[in-house]
């Protein structure tokens, strides 16, 4: 692709992404948290999750795929906003993740093929760096649970009893992260499902 070209492709791209830092995380809107973070801001803080978390176990993963892995993975929310994980999961199921593979692909139809595949990639949840950023996707989450809860900040109290936003992905230092936030917060952390349930 010539400068020219690459230029408006970016331009043209950031036309399209540029709200995210207007979405805001529907779960919490729903919940009554005033003014809560926003779609970009959490990517903003997954990313550096996950640089703190891999600087940690250096050569354990790739931290240039596995950052631009955490930049990119909700970048669809921009045109499908931030549909909340229950309504998702009971209503929408796979078709969520189409859709959002469908709109990064037309968003990046300009782009190489990497970032789809990253994005892909990720909706997958295969490859360690995947893993990771997925389990670090719920920690993120639970970290503001946390902070929401201690500002009296909207009725977020079911958020600690699903065991689901606590799937560590069998990660250890992950695992440690929940453990020491439900520490900080004084609550106990919910018993995961076993695979035969």
């Amino acid at each position: 692709m010539h400068q020219e070209e690459f230029a408006e492709a970016v331009v043209e791209l950031f036309w399209k992404i540029h709200s995210l830092d207007r979405v805001p995380r529907a779960g919490f809107l729903l919940r009554g948290v005033p003014d809560p973070e926003t779609v970009a801001a959490h990517s903003h803080f997954m990313a550096f999750l996950a640089l703190l978390f891999i600087r940690e176990t250096p050569g354990d993963y790739d931290l240039g795929k596995a950052l631009a892995m955490a930049l990119v993975h909700d970048l669809p929310e921009a045109r499908l906003m931030d549909v909340p994980m229950p309504i998702a999961h009971k209503w929408l199921g796979e078709a969520k993740e189409r859709a959002e593979q469908g709109i990064f692909e037309e968003m990046f139809s300009s782009f190489p093929d990497y970032y789809a595949e990253l994005h892909a990639e990720f909706s997958e949840g295969k490859s360690p760096e995947a893993r990771l950023l997925r389990a670090l996707d719920k920690a993120q989450m639970m970290l503001k649970v946390m902070y929401y809860e201690k500002e009296n900040r909207g009725c977020v109290e079911e958020f600690w009893h699903n065991p689901g936003n606590f799937n560590d992905q069998g990660i250890p230092a992950v695992s440690a992260l929940f453990d020491a936030l439900c520490k900080r917060a004084g609550r106990q952390r919910p018993a995961q499902p076993s695979e035969n349930q």
